[in-house]
């Protein structure tokens, strides 16, 4: 079957936990030309090489800039050349033809496809023991789980497939139905999951493939999305907050803590960090240059011109002055620009073409000159984090003062967060509203313009149009008019695919 050639094409090239391994080792394993579902799936090396296959496939998503999440406050872009599919979200003109956002639903399902596939055929590796056997499965259900997770969020109703072949002319499924499907796949994996891997899949104490404490926090992160918009369950915060409650208590066993400074994460020497509960890791120097080994996140797209960058996208000016000072902050955005890359002609952000500041969280990577402020190479390696501890901490503020009220123990997640921000403890005695308000603006300033984090939780919590009315002046102006009442503009116009 033509999906198999593909997986072991795609093990030749090797995404970054395999580049060590020797392509030429699995040539010897299976020939290439007899692969098929009743002879790949024998040993637990073939397990290994469709788990690849299943991160390969999940990086393909969060290597470019995505345009679906612009609808935000946290990021804007310009209106000019080929920024204009990026404005569209951001003024809430898309429409079903915006190219910026085919990558999303082609690698999710590309991603499906590879998982369902596993999912099938796993069973069938009797050379490897029944841990590994189920340890591929978990990963398998995790990819499954988050890519219809992020679909649905997305879109709304989508096509469904849990088969090998995904067939993108059926029905959409109901949203409660993809929900229901994402649960149960999260449990899954949670069982079947390891709390850490070996070899190439951990490294620098840091595990690549996702853990049972990825399943649990994902689970509590999906929970807490289903007490909101648009399935409003609100008996599910009790389920987000013991989940997340988990994660937190057992943190040791995975090694998940925050950085002790923010802008550490962001450093490409620290690519694998102990922040890092789920991410996708990129390595642009595999010999065999393929799109999903690496990334064009940074350091071009989130910068300005002056310093020879693309001007995808940049901070919004409101969100921007509301963003509370301190070394997160400082980390967030970049502060002094050089003009043509000289150090000797510093500007401000508001001296800048585009008038805005730009981000620096994406701005590291191998390539990039510090001293110049020059990006070398378009095509990186820097790691993209789709779940950060600080999220798991925030998961819990918020979903345990929903289902309960405000106590020490949120008080204690979400003071973890400011405290390494260089914040004050947040006051004691707020409201239950006050307290989650706090928690989800303490959320966009952690993971400004991150993986439409700040996106999705203004749709779950409907206030697309109350976030968007605070919007400056001086930003482009808004073409759509997006409702908190009837929800218009929350789900994206399901895209051309030809």
């Amino acid at each position: 079957m033509k999906i198999f050639k593909k997986y072991y094409r795609i093990m030749m090239v090797l995404p970054i936990f395999l580049v060590t391994a020797c392509a030429g080792d699995f040539l010897e394993e299976t020939p290439k030309a007899s692969l098929t579902p009743e002879n790949f799936y024998q040993s637990a090396n073939d397990l290994e090489l469709a788990q690849a296959a299943l991160s390969w496939k999940l990086n393909g998503a969060f290597n470019t800039v995505s345009g679906l999440y612009y609808g935000a406050d946290d990021l804007t872009s310009k209106r000019l050349g080929n920024k204009i599919e990026f404005s569209d979200f951001d003024v809430f003109n898309a429409n079903s033809s915006n190219g910026r956002m085919t990558a999303w639903w082609n690698s999710f399902y590309g991603a499906i496809k590879a998982a369902n596939t596993l999912i099938a055929n796993y069973e069938n590796a009797t050379e490897a023991s029944e841990e590994q056997r189920n340890n591929a499965a978990g990963h398998a259900y995790f990819i499954r789980a988050i890519s219809y997770f992020y679909l649905t969020r997305t879109w709304g109703e989508v096509p469904m497939p849990i088969e090998a072949i995904v067939d993108l002319e059926r029905p959409n499924a109901k949203v409660e139905d993809i929900y229901a499907l994402i649960v149960d796949d999260l449990k899954k994996s949670e069982a079947m999951l390891p709390d850490h891997w070996s070899g190439k899949a951990h490294q620098n104490g840091v595990d690549i493939f996702p853990t049972n404490g990825s399943a649990k926090a994902l689970l509590a992160n999906v929970y807490l999305t289903m007490a909101g918009w648009p399935l409003n369950q609100v008996d599910k915060y009790a389920l987000a907050a013991q989940k997340a409650k988990e994660v937190i208590d057992n943190k040791d066993t995975w090694g998940y803590k925050l950085q002790a400074n923010f802008e550490d994460i962001w450093m490409i020497d620290n690519k694998e960090n102990s922040e890092a509960v789920f991410a996708c890791y990129y390595n642009n120097t595999v010999s065999e240059w393929n799109w999903e080994n690496g990334t064009m996140m940074g350091p071009n797209p989130f910068a300005p011109s002056e310093e020879g960058g693309w001007e995808d996208g940049y901070g919004e000016i409101t969100f921007y002055n509301n963003f509370p000072d301190g070394p997160r902050k400082e980390a967030t955005y970049q502060e002094a620009y050089y003009k043509g890359n000289d150090p000797d002609d510093v500007i401000s952000w508001q001296e800048t073409a585009a008038s805005h500041p730009f981000f620096l969280k994406y701005r590291d990577d191998y390539s990039y000159d510090w001293s110049t402020h020059t990006p070398n190479n378009w095509w990186g390696s820097m790691t993209t984090f789709i779940i950060r501890y600080p999220e798991v901490l925030l998961t819990y503020a918020e979903a345990q003062a929903m289902a309960s009220g405000p106590d020490a123990t949120t008080y204690d997640a979400i003071n973890q967060v400011r405290q390494r921000a260089g914040l004050a403890d947040l006051e004691q005695g707020l409201s239950q509203t006050d307290f989650v308000d706090a928690v989800i603006m303490e959320r966009g300033w952690e993971f400004a313009a991150e993986v439409g984090i700040r996106w999705f939780d203004l749709i779950r919590t409907e206030t697309v149009a109350k976030a968007n009315s605070q919007r400056a002046i001086s930003e482009v102006s808004l073409l759509g008019e997006p409702s908190d009442v009837n929800h218009t503009y929350y789900w994206a116009p399901l895209p051309e695919i030809k």
